[in-house]
């Protein structure tokens, strides 16, 4: 019996160191783990802070480019504001001389106006021209004034877009009929007629 209680003492012995060595390699290996991720998040940190100092490099040297670009660019307005400046004044030196010129022509445009008394149209079309010819108003000009002379006779002759709209409802037709021989949209018509109705009540 004495035999029996000694063996098992020595086994549950053994099982102790089995247990003590079992609970000492894992508390190593949960100490290199923990050294291992101080390890890491010691690398990391040293990789971010580089990181952000050289973003900073980089921001600040991209500011100073901006502020030089911007420097550049004033530099420029004003070179061109003293060029323009420069050439304005050659302009108006170069165009004294011609005024007197331009003067004596539109007054013998005027002179000739009040003595002949012609018809306006043609007339406008005759100062524009000898006026264009002397320099002091320039083709565009002229151009504009044809044009705008054109567009009112064409307000007086064509009718617009609402008289056709209500000619041919009068004629009986419906509104997809109008819309598709104006070559308008179906609402457009709609509205139109609509708006129109509420006009005359």
């Amino acid at each position: 019996m004495t035999a029996f209680l000694l063996a098992l003492s020595l086994l549950l012995n053994i099982i102790a160191l089995l247990a003590f060595t079992l609970l000492f390699l894992r508390q190593n290996k949960l100490m290199e783990t923990e050294k291992k991720q101080e390890k890491m998040f010691n690398e990391m940190e040293e990789v971010i802070s580089t990181y952000l100092v050289q973003m900073k490099e980089e921001n600040d040297d991209f500011i100073n480019r901006v502020s030089q670009l911007k420097i550049n660019a004033l530099r420029l307005k004003d070179e061109s504001k003293e060029k323009l400046a420069k050439t304005q004044e050659n302009m108006e030196e170069s165009e004294k001389p011609n005024r007197l010129a331009k003067a004596s022509a539109y007054q013998a445009v005027r002179a000739y106006k009040k003595n002949t008394q012609p018809d306006s149209q043609a007339d406008e079309k005759m100062e524009l021209k000898a006026e264009s010819d002397s320099g002091s108003v320039n083709e565009a000009s002229a151009l504009k004034v044809e044009k705008q002379r054109e567009s009112e006779g064409q307000k007086h002759h064509a009718p617009s877009l609402l008289d056709n709209v209500l000619l041919l409802r009068k004629q009986g037709l419906t509104e997809d009929e109008i819309a598709k021989t104006l070559g308008k949209g179906r609402t457009e018509v709609a509205l139109m007629l609509k708006f129109r109705q509420n006009q005359q009540e």
